[in-house]
């Protein structure tokens, strides 16, 4: 789980740093960033949820 999370981590930093040197990098940004922050509130209520059934 820890392993995952940093992968996004990574890839949506090296993503955001390539597109910061495009036209359309605050959208792109944008998009990139929620979607690594979604990606982190599933991970972390599906950890939740698991916990609270056992």
């Amino acid at each position: 789980m820890y392993l995952y999370l940093t992968v996004d981590v990574h890839s949506g930093t090296r993503t955001q740093y390539r597109s910061f040197k495009t036209p359309v990098s605050f959208y792109l940004r944008l998009v990139s960033w929620m979607y690594l922050y979604l990606r982190v509130d599933v991970h972390s209520g599906t950890r939740t949820q698991y916990r609270s059934l056992q």
